[in-house]
């Protein structure tokens, strides 16, 4: 099962509006600080291969999520069917993952380099502003669940890890995130990762939970998600002294996330009622 993170989760059916013939012509409106890391929700936090959203009004007259189906012989769409929403970073256009009339989620080309770039979003051939961003080497970032939980899976199931399904001391969860920088092999704008893509430089990767920092042998795979652009999932094993409800922090090279997310977890498992 592909993962849907954050604004898609629920893997929206297409929603069409009607269009009035003064909002058709009202060009699409956003800023530079409306263009944030979609895992942190935090603007000049982006990176090559990091996932965007950008929030501002009239972005689209429906609201879609990408769907498998759109893909063509392993190629990400440009614009999703019914919506006309094309967004183009330093005039290559990008495969779009969301859109609505008021959030667009796109992934920053991983073929990029570190420096300015402007971003454009049209829709229906009506272009709104062009805003610079500046992309930095690396902009880690975890997804979060809800209530400062951290995104996470139990790996023996790929069941999410919740509160009433808590991970456990020694077992193996998968973390997922943004902008951690190339892999290998290198991700491409247009096709989504199909195979194994681990980090290029793993030694940059720093994981605490509960304030301990994670060793690398701990950590069995850290690389692109299967199936999404601009998606990383780390899968590492809790230490068995793990405190409940631990602190999760991330960093990449000099980046951190210095966001506070914590992971469900219990040393001992409430027990369970036969009926």
């Amino acid at each position: 099962m592909l993962l849907r993170p954050a604004l898609w989760a629920l893997a929206l059916l297409p929603v069409v509006a009607k269009e009035d013939g003064d909002k058709a012509r009202q060009a699409p409106s956003y800023a530079a600080s409306s263009a944030v890391n979609l895992a942190s929700g935090r603007p000049f936090g982006i990176a090559p291969n990091t996932l965007v959203a950008l929030m501002g009004r009239d972005l689209s007259f429906s609201t879609r999520a990408r769907q498998d189906s759109d893909l063509s012989g392993g190629v990400l769409p440009v614009t999703l069917p019914g919506t006309g929403v094309t967004v183009t970073v330093n005039g290559l256009l990008t495969p779009v993952e969301y859109v609505s009339p008021e959030v667009v989620v796109f992934a920053i080309p991983a073929e990029f380099a570190p420096g300015p770039a402007s971003i454009v979003l049209a829709r229906n051939g009506i272009a709104g502003p062009a805003v610079r961003v500046d992309l930095q080497q690396y902009a880690p970032a975890l997804f979060e669940s809800s209530n400062g939980w951290v995104l996470a899976r139990h790996a023996s199931s790929l069941r999410w890890v919740s509160e009433t399904e808590p991970a456990t001391p020694s077992e193996v969860v998968i973390f997922y995130a943004t902008g951690l920088g190339p892999t290998i092999p290198p991700q491409l704008s247009r096709r989504a990762p199909r195979a194994p893509s681990p980090l290029a430089d793993p030694s940059l990767l720093a994981v605490r939970v509960g304030g301990n920092s994670v060793s690398p042998d701990q950590i069995s795979y850290a690389g692109a998600t299967e199936g999404l652009p601009g998606m990383y999932e780390i899968r590492v094993k809790l230490a068995d002294s793990t405190q409940d409800d631990p602190e999760v922090e991330l960093g990449m090279g000099e980046m951190a996330d210095t966001r506070i997310l914590r992971l469900p977890l219990r040393n001992q498992l409430p027990p369970r009622h036969v009926q």
